[in-house]
């Protein structure tokens, strides 16, 4: 049986216990949010011992060597020493410069970190409330093109971070975050490969991050952004992604939606599933990004490859709620 040591505490491990779910509950509160090695909110540091290498997954080389792991993803073989990273570590603040509703129950956010902030269009950051509560929420802006980050957030009923945004937080308020992450980011160097972007909701958000960074870096290939919804008032940007259609000969974008009395192109009442099979028929060499719904992702990263793609080219960001892995809603 192996152990960890937290606070001067030693304590026992299962057989597949990780380290957060062993520290919850003996009474710790520790942050987290997904418990599925995405969000890094759940990130600690062992002092001593052996850290499983699936415990650093998608940290950055620079978290990787200060001995930074995931708690929620860390089943230790071996005796571990672990201790909280100081939030000060890995969070800033930024400031909200602009605040107003895309749609019904979306929300544009913009903000304006304190201090340097690197990312890439399409990652995302951890938005705190406080020390032990924040939701991931994916970038739309480009660092070289714009001078504030931008979240789209959408409201989940009974969401304490969505509704928090939507309702208490304002224009010149603080708020902390923590820095990006993710690998759903635009990649230079194969600018005549055709491009598939493909999402649901606000997944549209890392698309047209993604789709701007790669205009905007002269990408030469077709770039196809599929955007799903329920309906028609929930393509909110419709009339700015038309705009980029008509202002980019190789930008192409189609709309999905399940629920219309009529509709006109590109708005197409087609399934998301149907649509991009259509757009990427055959899509061996492609590179492609998913977005959104978990199911959804999930779905077409299978449909995709089973038609001809590449796993090496199918890049994701599902969006996992909250309420599906620890009872609570984003």
């Amino acid at each position: 049986m192996s152990y960890i040591i937290f606070n001067e505490q030693r304590i026992d491990l299962d057989p597949d216990q990780t380290v957060l779910t062993a520290l919850l509950s003996h009474g710790y509160e520790i942050p987290n949010n997904c418990r599925a090695g995405v969000c890094q909110s759940c990130m600690m540091r062992a002092l001593e011992g052996q850290i499983p290498a699936r415990a650093q997954q998608g940290l950055k080389d620079t978290y990787r060597d200060q001995g930074y792991f995931l708690a929620c993803s860390c089943t230790p073989e071996t005796p571990l020493h672990v201790t909280n990273i100081e939030v000060n570590a890995l969070r800033c603040q930024a400031t909200v410069v602009d605040h107003r509703p895309f749609a019904k129950d979306i929300l544009h956010l913009r903000l304006t970190p304190d201090q340097a902030f690197d990312y890439r269009a399409g990652q995302y950051i951890t938005v705190w409330k406080n020390s032990y509560i924040g939701r991931n929420y994916s970038l739309a802006s480009v660092a070289e093109l714009d001078d504030s980050i931008e979240l789209h957030i959408r409201r989940v009923p009974g969401g304490i971070i969505s509704n928090w945004l939507h309702d208490e937080v304002k224009i010149g308020d603080k708020l902390s975050i923590q820095s990006a992450t993710g690998s759903c980011f635009y990649l230079p160097g194969s600018n005549r490969q055709n491009i598939l972007l493909a999402g649901t909701g606000t997944g549209l958000a890392p698309l047209i991050g993604i789709a701007r960074d790669a205009l905007s870096q002269g990408h030469q290939g077709n770039i196809h952004l599929v955007h799903g919804a329920r309906q028609v008032d929930e393509l909110y940007l419709h009339e700015t992604l038309v705009d980029m259609a008509l202002s980019h000969r190789q930008f192409h974008y189609y709309a999905n939606v399940l629920e219309a009395e009529q509709v006109m192109p590109p708005i197409s009442m087609d399934s998301l599933e149907q649509q991009v099979m259509q757009v990427a028929n055959q899509p061996a060499d492609w590179r492609i990004y998913l977005c959104g719904d978990e199911r959804i992702v999930n779905i077409l990263k299978r449909n995709l490859f089973i038609a001809g793609a590449s796993m090496e080219n199918i890049y994701t960001d599902p969006f996992i709620s909250a309420s599906n892995v620890c009872g609570t809603t984003a």
